[in-house]
C-alpha cells in the first residue's frame, strides 16, 4: 500500500513539473509577442474619429508590420473595397493570414474595426469621383464607391468629413467657384500690370 502511494506521489509531481515547463515556455513566448505602437501614420488625420473603438488585449507578433504594409499595398492597388459584398476573410486569405489576426493588426494600428477601415477606402474614393466629375448624384458616388445602402454611405461619409455628402458637394463646388473667380481676377490685375508697364516704356 505505502509503495503504491509513493509511486502516485512521485507521478504527481512530474505531471506538476511538465505543467510547469508548459505555462513557463507560454509566458515566454506572449512576451515577445507584445503590442507594438505603429511606427508612423499610415493615413490621414480624417481616420481618426472621437467614437473610434479603443483597443485592449491585442497581441501582435514580428511578422505585423509586413502584413499592414501588405494590406495597404493590396487596399491602394486592387481596391477591393469597392466589392459591396467583400468580408475580412477575403482579404485575411489574399494576405495568408487569419480573419482574427488581420483584425487585431487593423485594430491596434488604425484603432478602427474593420467596417471603419473599409469605409474610410470607400468615401476616400466617393470623394474622388465627384471631384472628377461634380456632374455625378449622390446615389452614384455610393454605389460606385463599394456602398450597399444609403443609409451606411450617409452614416459614413459624415463621420469622416463631419458632413453629410450633399454638404460636402455643396461645399465643394462653392469652393471651386471660388477658386475660379479668385484665379480669373488674379489673371485680369497681372494683364492689367503688364498693360501699365507697357503703357510706361514709351
Amino acid at each position: 500500500m505505502f509503495q503504491i502511494l509513493f509511486i502516485t506521489a512521485i507521478l504527481l509531481c512530474a505531471a506538476l513539473a511538465v505543467i510547469c515547463v508548459y505555462l513557463l515556455m507560454r509566458t515566454r513566448k506572449l512576451q515577445k509577442c507584445e503590442p507594438q505602437a505603429p511606427a508612423r501614420p499610415y493615413l490621414s488625420p480624417e481616420m481618426i474619429a472621437d467614437d473610434d473603438i479603443s483597443v485592449t488585449g491585442n497581441l501582435l507578433c514580428d511578422n505585423h508590420q509586413a502584413i499592414c504594409d501588405s494590406l495597404m499595398d493590396y487596399l491602394e492597388r486592387e481596391k477591393p473595397y469597392l466589392n459591396p459584398s467583400i468580408k475580412i476573410s477575403d482579404i485575411a486569405d489574399y494576405l495568408n493570414t487569419n480573419k482574427s489576426y488581420l483584425s487585431r493588426i487593423i485594430n491596434s494600428h488604425f484603432k478602427k474595426n474593420f467596417s471603419q477601415f473599409i469605409n474610410w477606402y470607400r468615401i476616400r474614393d466617393a470623394m474622388d469621383l465627384y471631384m472628377k466629375n461634380p456632374q455625378i448624384d449622390i446615389s452614384t458616388m455610393a454605389e460606385s464607391s463599394g456602398f450597399q445602402s444609403m443609409t451606411t454611405f450617409n452614416t459614413a461619409f459624415t463621420r469622416y468629413t463631419g458632413m453629410t455628402p450633399g454638404e460636402w458637394c455643396k461645399k465643394y463646388k462653392n469652393d471651386m467657384r471660388h477658386e475660379m473667380v479668385n484665379g480669373e481676377k488674379k489673371t485680369r490685375e497681372t494683364a492689367k500690370g503688364q498693360v501699365s508697364s507697357a503703357d510706361g516704356s514709351f
